[in-house]
């Protein structure tokens, strides 16, 4: 029964979930972006959900992806998120510059930022680039007046070898081990050595061969007054 109550729960829940993929392509790239959590804030008046958005992305050379957003709020028209990569000649990406562009009725507004999220590691071209944990891009124009915050979080970004419009093996900005998990494998480590050497001392104590008995004579053990 909770087994089967489990189960409907899940199913509940993914079909309430929204899965959001942006694929930009392009003559010479193709690009992939998966994102459960996308927002974008603008100042203090906007605060835009961008996976409530229907959207359509391209791939430029560079490769850049750019996701165009119908009308996101008021005063905000021409929505247009841009994430850069660029690529070593050893074969490893990294992302770039993060632009937004749009307009609020009067003049159009561009604002560029550092898209930290995957510039922190080299990732070979035959991966992807997973991360579950946040991310904040934060975006200012220039000469500086406004400013806009892009958050992301479980994402996924492909940004190289895309076939079939399927992200390939994920590199994650996570280790595999945690700090706790180093923790816990040093302090096992210790307590087998520590283990292994009282086994060894136990075996190496050498037993008596020769007992007193009654016909034996005593053990005198001498002593100083």
């Amino acid at each position: 029964m909770l087994k089967s109550t489990l189960t409907l729960l899940l199913l509940f829940s993914l079909g309430w979930s929204k899965v959001v993929v942006y694929e930009g392509k392009g003559e010479e790239c193709d690009t992939l972006l998966y994102a459960e959590t996308f927002n974008l804030i603008l100042g203090e008046e906007h605060q835009i959900d961008l996976t409530d958005l229907d959207a359509t992305a391209i791939c430029s050379t560079g490769p850049t992806l750019e996701i165009s957003f119908d009308k996101a709020a008021d005063n905000v028209t021409n929505l247009k998120v841009s994430i850069g990569f660029s690529a070593t000649d050893t074969g490893y990406w990294s992302s770039d510059a993060m632009n937004v562009s749009y307009s609020d009725g009067t003049d159009d507004i561009n604002l560029t930022g550092k898209f930290n999220s995957a510039s922190a590691h080299k990732i070979s071209k035959s991966f992807s680039f997973a991360c579950s944990l946040p991310s904040v891009t934060s975006l200012n124009t220039s000469p500086a007046g406004k400013k806009a915050v892009v958050n992301m979080n479980m994402y996924q970004i492909q940004a190289f070898n895309v076939a079939d419009s399927k992200f390939l093996d994920s590199y994650q900005c996570v280790n595999w081990i945690s700090k706790g998990a180093w923790m816990g494998i040093f302090c096992g480590v210790v307590m087998i050595v520590v283990l292994t050497l009282s086994i060894m001392v136990l075996f190496s104590t050498v037993t008596p061969d020769r007992f007193e008995t009654s016909k034996s004579k005593c053990l005198i053990i001498p002593h100083e007054h």
